[in-house]
């Protein structure tokens, strides 16, 4: 199956799993004409939260990237989240990114009272704030996301002269 960010992102608004849309998609949303290659996500790693992504994502055979000799199935695998920060994710719609923060802008929760919400796909998300996403891009200082924090301020500043 090819990539879909798309479909793998109507997916997890169809999930109910409790997240903040962050990285390059969100940028996108936010305007950005730079182009992601993953779909990243804040949420709580909890027990329950974990459940309702399993359930979303059991016919996209999803696995733990970060170690592929192993190929580990994220339906049985970790048994328990105790300690579970991130997870990494390959499915068959393309990559995702589970991340219970984003330094510099803080965890799950203050993502949430900051984020942005907008409907899509018929569903309502949060969005990352595009102050913290510039923060996030900026502390990364990698090219990519330096170009992208300073496309995001252009748009910011655009935004707030309306």
């Amino acid at each position: 199956m090819q990539p879909n960010l798309k479909a793998l992102f109507e997916r997890l608004l169809r999930s109910e799993v409790d997240f903040v849309l962050v990285g390059g998609f969100a940028a996108m949303i936010h305007g950005s004409t730079l182009v992601t290659q993953d779909l990243d996500i804040c949420a709580a790693i909890t027990d329950a939260q974990v459940a309702k992504l399993r359930e979303a994502l059991k016919d996209l055979h999803p696995w733990h990237r970060m170690n592929p000799a192993v190929h580990l199935s994220f339906l049985d695998h970790p048994r328990s989240i105790a300690g579970i920060n991130n997870i990494y994710l390959q499915t068959d719609l393309g990559v995702l990114d589970v991340l219970s923060e984003t330094q510099p802008a803080g965890n799950f929760q203050q993502l949430k009272s900051r984020a942005v919400e907008l409907a899509i796909y018929g569903h309502k998300c949060k969005i990352i704030a595009i102050e913290d996403l510039i923060k996030i891009k900026e502390a990364m200082k990698r090219p990519k996301d330096l170009q992208a924090a300073e496309e995001l301020r252009v748009i910011a500043k655009l935004v707030r002269s309306l």
